[in-house]
């Protein structure tokens, strides 16, 4: 191949799709030299990453089962566990849980979705903090429960929790998640078009490629988008511990969008107030807050106190002006006292 081939080949292969390109192209692949084997190459990677980018493409609009949200909803779970140092040891645990499973699946009666298997615990951690797994896991820290006056303020950590599984908000950071994983991979591929130093596919990439390899990413991404019905508990022991590390990592980074924390604050106290505990309570409970050191990012707690009161005098006035009784009854809640092991 001459020189006066080499210019309009080179340029051919930065921006494919140009006229004339894929002459060049064939000239190249003929040649047999070098430049044909880098085209040769950028073609078959190119292949890879328009195949990969369907998949992608199909991973945005798919349709999460029950089946693979309780999974998910377990193996993370089992994460934040671990992070808060396990379930309480503390003396009378089992009594503990009892009672605060008897608060959440009230709450949890009064959701969207009370046909969940809803299960609550407490963590061994000393910070003042509340998770939550999709599929039903609620869990709060013993450092929260020693900072509640009563049963309501507990009864508004629970809602909110609860509303973050209704609201299946961690369901779309972990669709969000694996999209930019895949993503990244097909950047990976077209990268590696034209640096073929890469050690496996999308290593460059961070995140999934770092832990898995390039015949398990494939595989995942196709599943993933052509499975109605996928499986998450069929993954190795690798890639469920990877997805569901990136997601909490995401997760613990940026915390759920704000939009969601503020539908999630707003669903509390309705459900408490469906289940009789006085709203205002969760309200000034957010004071306690600290202003950082909670598991996930949230919006500032002064202004969703703000929002809360503003949202609560918007239902009182509607219960007022109209005759018809307002699905949220305010008039009929109360501030319980913590009662049992809660005292304890």
């Amino acid at each position: 191949m001459n020189r006066r081939q080499v210019k309009p080949l080179v340029a051919c292969l930065m921006l494919s799709g140009l006229p004339g390109c894929a002459a060049l192209q064939r000239l190249a692949l003929d040649s047999g030299g070098e430049l044909g084997n880098i085209a040769k190459g950028h073609a078959e990677a190119q292949r890879r990453a328009d195949a990969i980018q369907k998949d992608c493409d199909a991973l945005k609009a798919r349709a999460i089962s029950f089946e693979e949200e309780s999974a998910f909803g377990g193996a993370v779970s089992v994460n934040w566990v671990s992070q808060g140092g396990g379930l309480t040891q503390r003396p009378k645990a089992h009594e503990l849980h009892v009672q605060l499973n008897k608060i959440g699946k009230n709450l949890a009666a009064q959701s969207s979705r009370p046909d969940l298997p809803w299960t609550f615990g407490v963590l061994q951690s000393e910070g003042l903090n509340a998770v939550s797994g999709p599929g039903g896991y609620v869990f709060v820290s013993e450092g929260l429960l020693a900072r509640l006056d009563n049963e309501a303020q507990l009864a508004g950590v629970l809602a909110h929790e609860i509303a973050h599984i209704t609201g299946k908000h961690a369901l779309h950071e972990y669709q969000a998640y694996l999209v930019d994983q895949c993503e990244d991979v097909v950047k990976a591929e077209q990268t590696k078009a034209w640096a073929n130093t890469a050690q496996g596919l999308g290593r460059a990439a961070g995140g999934l490629s770092q832990a898995l390899p390039a015949g398990d990413l494939r595989s995942l991404f196709t599943q993933l988008a052509r499975h109605a019905n996928f499986d998450f508990d069929t993954l190795s022991k690798e890639a469920i511990q990877a997805i569901t590390n990136g997601v909490i990592a995401r997760i613990t980074e940026k915390g759920f969008r704000q939009d969601d924390e503020y539908a999630a604050d707003t669903e509390a106290v309705e459900l408490m107030a469906a289940a009789g505990y006085a709203p205002e309570e969760y309200v000034s409970f957010l004071s306690k807050l600290p202003d950082k050191g909670l598991s996930t990012e949230h919006p500032r707690k002064e202004k969703r106190q703000e929002r809360l009161r503003k949202h609560l005098a918007k239902l009182r006035e509607h219960a007022s002006d109209t005759e018809f009784t307002t699905s949220v009854d305010l008039s009929q809640t109360k501030v319980v006292p913590l009662r049992d092991t809660l005292q304890d």
